[in-house]
């Protein structure tokens, strides 16, 4: 039968019981080495084998464990997918871990802390940058930005990423021996079946194959397969639904990019209108001035023609007052030498008399 180690039930039941606690500090010391050896520990939440299966999620699965030589605590968690919340999640939890040592009622000092290991082991990919490919494991403390030295360092968290690894054994094309972490990651994140050989790689692991035999008990059991198989079909009914729920969000958000383009379309199409009713606007102003100015230079060419007329009749008016002015002398000339003569003056009496000229008097006759 094949078996997912990662399962809930499964892991649980292989690193969460009390009477065998020696799979689960192999593994602990995998993780935190060297940084850490754990020797005894005591499982604080140990798997019941005899609880009842439920169609549900049997709340969170983790296990909780205190070293009992250093007295440090261990939380354990396996995650099949891991969402953008999990890091806040696994810092609270390990905050609680922390807290939770002082136990209420009791006259606990901070002196008495110890340190806490918060170690999650997830099958999806929580830090999925492509420069971060090859880091499948990441450990994180409370650290000074400068110096980096530890403050109290007693807050640790650990992130596994098996399908990352997985990926990253793949791309490497030397075979070399694998160390303990990347022997127990690459057990945990592939599936088992007891019909089959163990992985050559980690075949000389002799806790990995005392886990391997541990796995045949436990398909024995009927009351654990049944566990099995309804922690498989919730977590089936889990990926459905995150699938359904993942698709109608990249709907929602396809339909809000298409609303999007729409409003941007019509805001483009308004703005380009806008525009061309300005140009028509400023168009039609632009020819209206030309207008205005055109009638303004005609009304100025018609006002210049009216005082050139104006200017030429003026001139007409004074040659004719001019010429009158003459006529009217030439005949009073005229008249006045009639009148001398009639009374007997002589031309050269009347040119005297009168200052008119010898051309004057010829004029006359």
């Amino acid at each position: 039968m094949e078996i997912k180690i990662y399962n809930d039930i499964v892991f649980k039941w292989i690193f969460g019981r009390q009477s065998c606690t020696a799979p689960l500090i192999a593994l602990l010391n995998a993780i935190t080495s060297p940084a850490k050896k754990f020797s005894d520990v005591t499982i604080l939440n140990p798997f019941d084998e005899s609880e009842p299966f439920k169609n549900e999620k049997q709340g969170i699965l983790d296990i909780r464990a205190k070293d009992d030589l250093s007295g440090e605590w261990v939380n354990l968690e396996v995650q099949v997918n891991p969402g953008f919340h999990y890091p806040p999640r696994s810092k609270f939890y390990l905050a609680g871990m922390y807290r939770d040592q002082l136990e209420k009622g009791k006259d606990a000092l901070y002196s008495d802390l110890k340190a806490c290991y918060g170690i999650h082991i997830l099958v999806g990919t929580l830090f999925d940058k492509p420069e971060e490919e090859d880091f499948w494991f990441n450990h994180y403390a409370m650290l000074n930005t400068r110096t980096h030295k530890a403050l109290v360092n007693h807050w640790h968290l650990y992130y596994i990423e098996l399908e990352k690894y997985l990926r990253s054994l793949e791309k490497k094309a030397e075979a070399r021996p694998l160390n303990e972490l990347e022997e127990w990651t690459l057990f945990i994140g592939t599936i088992q079946d007891n019909a089959m050989p163990l992985d050559e790689r980690i075949n000389h692991n002799p806790m990995i194959r005392e886990v391997y035999k541990m796995i045949e008990t436990f398909t024995k059991n009927d009351h654990l397969r049944e566990k099995y198989r309804v922690q498989e079909e919730f977590i089936r009914v889990q990926k459905t639904n995150e699938f359904m729920t993942e698709k109608m969000r990249q709907e929602i958000v396809r339909l809000g990019h298409e609303v999007e383009h729409f409003m941007a379309e019509q805001e483009r199409i308004t703005a380009e209108n806008k525009a061309a009713l300005l140009a028509q606007e400023r168009e039609r102003a632009e020819k209206e001035k030309e207008r205005t100015e055109k009638e303004r230079e005609r009304t100025e060419k018609e006002a210049a023609l009216l005082a050139q007329e104006r200017e030429r009749v003026e001139k007409e008016r004074e040659r004719a007052e001019k010429e009158r002015e003459r006529a009217e002398k030439e005949a009073f000339k005229k008249n006045s030498i009639l009148q001398l003569r009639k009374k007997g003056f002589s031309d050269a009496d009347i040119i005297f008399t009168l200052g008119v000229s010898d051309e004057d008097i010829r004029n006359l006759d």
